[in-house]
Formats: structure tokens, C-alpha cells, sequence
């Protein structure tokens, strides 16, 4: 799952607003909706939005994992 409250925080500090991404960076408002309902967006989109907010993917998205994957990712650990 992935959460981008820590995009919303990076962007209050550098500035930057949803409109100048849409309008000024031309991320898609498709993109922007994705963000908002937390939906994946391409790494391509990640890397230009670091460019963007000067800053690092973990600036922008975290990723989380529901009781299943945790589940997946300790079988495949052992």
C-alpha cells in the first residue's frame, strides 16, 4: 500500500502546490488523483517529482504492507 502524506509534507515546505505540479511540471491530474487516493504511480513520475522537490522517494511516498504481505515477506525472509 502506498501512503503519500510524507509528499503532501515535502511539498508545504518546498513551496510547492498541486496546481504548479499540474500546471508549471505537467504532472497529469491523473497522476495527482492516483497520489490522492494513495495509488501507485510510475517510478518514472517518482524520480521527476525528487527533481521537482529536490528531494528523496522516501520524501514523497512510503510504502506499507497489509497482514498478508507481512506474512509473504517473512516466508520469503526465512
Amino acid at each position: 500500500m502506498y501512503n503519500y502524506d510524507s509528499l503532501w509534507r515535502t511539498m508545504k515546505e518546498r513551496g510547492v502546490t498541486t496546481y504548479s505540479l499540474v500546471n508549471h511540471y505537467n504532472i497529469s491530474s491523473h497522476t495527482m488523483s492516483n497520489i490522492r487516493h494513495n495509488e501507485n504511480i510510475t517510478v518514472e513520475t517518482l524520480h521527476r517529482l525528487c527533481q521537482i522537490l529536490h528531494c528523496q522517494a522516501s520524501d514523497i511516498v512510503e510504502i506499507t504492507f497489509d497482514e498478508e504481505e507481512e506474512v509473504l515477506y517473512k516466508d520469503i525472509k526465512r
